[in-house]
């Protein structure tokens, strides 16, 4: 069936000449999504430039998507595909060094830049909050549970350490640096992280492992 638009007067009007159909039209979209985040910002795309952009009705954008935080999310999971085996290296700290290495190496490309500002606009924004915290915690943190249980059942860290402090803690040392550091996100920061703050943090068992001495995070 032909998409359609109801144009000025009430008449349905077809798409445009060329419009893609099906998954490669979805495709189209979700690529208009991103060229225009990189473009002019979360708060600057209007879903009518995609539809322009990706030579797609606005009744199609507005029937399929009906705010803009629903199809920037679906266009972070097209761009990304689904969540990623969590590495397995035979020890915690080579699993912590793959997943940084893995979260830097995206946050240092082009398609970085697009999630640095998601992120930012997600401060301000409640509705895209909720959609980015979809798409980057509740779908990636089985990675976290799993490097989790498995140093765990190696005996590295207690079966009761948190996962969530692995996603938190790391992203947030990430993003930190990415905003206010013009220091770069390389294998000798991953290292780091790594030794002085994440494997500490996942291994302390009592208050007492608070009373350390401060740690410079952006060195």
């Amino acid at each position: 069936m032909v998409d359609l638009e109801i144009g000025a007067r009430g008449l349905e009007m077809p798409e445009p000449r060329g419009s893609r159909r099906g998954p490669e039209r979805r495709e189209a979209i979700c690529d208009a999504v991103f060229e225009l985040l990189g473009e002019v910002g979360y708060d600057r795309m209007t879903m009518d430039a995609v539809a322009t952009r990706a030579r797609a009705s606005k009744a199609t954008i507005y029937r399929t998507w009906p705010d803009k935080p629903g199809l920037v999310a679906e266009a972070l999971i097209s761009r990304f595909g689904p969540t990623p085996d969590a590495p397995d290296t035979g020890s915690l700290r080579g699993d912590l060094m793959a997943l940084m290495s893995r979260a830097c190496e995206l946050t240092n490309s082009p398609d970085g830049e697009v999630i640095t500002g998601v992120l930012t606009a997600a401060a301000r924004n409640p509705a895209l909050g909720r959609t980015v915290h979809e798409c980057t915690y509740e779908s990636k943190h089985c990675i976290n549970e799993t490097i989790i249980r498995n140093a765990a059942e190696r005996g590295e860290i207690s079966a009761d350490a948190d996962p969530g402090l692995l996603h938190e803690v790391m992203y947030a040392l990430i993003l930190t640096r990415k905003l206010t550091s013009d220091q770069p996100l390389d294998e000798e920061y991953s290292r780091h992280v790594i030794d002085d703050v994440l494997i500490p943090l996942l291994r302390a068992r009592d208050a007492g492992a608070c009373d350390a001495p401060p740690v410079d995070l952006l060195r």
